[in-house]
């Protein structure tokens, strides 16, 4: 790994409604008091982790993320069906000799247009999301946005990520999709430590497990913060052990966090919260920058 890049550290969950967007701003806003940090929200279809930063302005306009789909020349088109087979979306069919192309569908990965041999296949870019860039005195947003009705998310993550390499910072912060769908697994990659979130809830466990395994499959360090503990009865420490996890933080339930978290507010007076954040971002930070030294 290349040393030089900022130490990325991923906050993600097996379900939704853990609190992981609280996480991960909170984790931001204790980074932001020592070094540069960017906020990247790569929860496309539903991003509200600008939400905590009210008073984060715009850097520029929005930037249209923008994929190229086929368009068939039919004047061009054999019906030979290898542009079907090829697709790996089932965007394409052939039936009959007629192609259909249901370009809502399509990922833009191109491989129909290179299997056609009578090139009978154009290219036309589409735009399936935008990101855009905040900033605060001390702590910069990038936040990705799927268009409305589109089912890329995909994309707009990966060119989110693109643009979040562009940004000089000492440390990136990813608040990710939940569960272990394409989204989640394309948001934690190339993440050098992985915070999961989760409640002490049987449901919540179950997803952990999952979302467990999708760490270990991409070979990225984990570490489960219990939020809302108290808040259910579910062993959360005995799963752990089991897989091998380790538990790096607990998070004491309590009314008055839970409507400042539903009112997307900075916890920032309170101050064993905030300490137990530092504390967590300490650890991450340290397990991250053993990553990327890592040969």
């Amino acid at each position: 790994m290349n040393s030089s890049r900022p130490a990325v550290i991923a906050v993600a969950s097996g379900k939704g409604g853990t609190g992981k967007t609280t996480v991960a701003a909170h984790l931001a806003f204790a980074s932001a008091q020592d070094r540069k940090t960017l906020l990247v929200d790569l929860d496309v279809e539903a991003p509200d982790a600008l939400g905590y930063f009210p008073q984060a302005k715009p850097v520029g306009g929005a930037t249209s993320v923008r994929i190229a789909v086929p368009q068939l020349l039919e004047g061009q088109c054999t019906g030979c069906g290898r542009c079907a087979s090829s697709c790996r979306f089932g965007a394409i069919l052939c039936l009959g000799g007629v192609v259909t192309i249901d370009g809502k569908i399509c990922k833009g990965c191109g491989l129909c247009v290179s299997a056609c041999p009578s090139a009978a296949l154009d290219e036309a870019e589409i735009e399936v999301g935008n990101t855009a860039e905040y900033s605060t005195d001390a702590l910069i947003v990038l936040e990705g946005r799927t268009k409305v009705g589109d089912i890329r998310s995909t994309a707009v993550i990966e060119e989110t990520k693109t643009r979040a390499r562009e940004i000089d910072v000492e440390l990136q912060i990813r608040d990710c999709p939940p569960g272990v769908s394409c989204p989640a697994t394309h948001a934690i990659e190339g993440a050098d430590y992985l915070v999961l979130v989760a409640e002490p809830t049987e449901f919540s466990i179950h997803d952990l497990g999952a979302a467990l395994s999708l760490a270990r499959d991409g070979g990225i360090p984990v570490g489960v913060v219990v939020n809302k503990d108290g808040f259910g009865k579910a062993d959360v420490a005995r799963f752990c052990r089991e897989r091998g996890a380790q538990i790096i933080g607990r998070l004491a339930f309590s009314r008055e966090r839970a409507e400042a978290g539903a009112a997307a507010a900075l916890w920032t007076g309170d101050a064993a919260f905030m300490a137990q954040m530092t504390s967590l971002l300490e650890h991450a930070l340290s397990e991250a920058r053993t990553m990327k030294v890592a040969p």
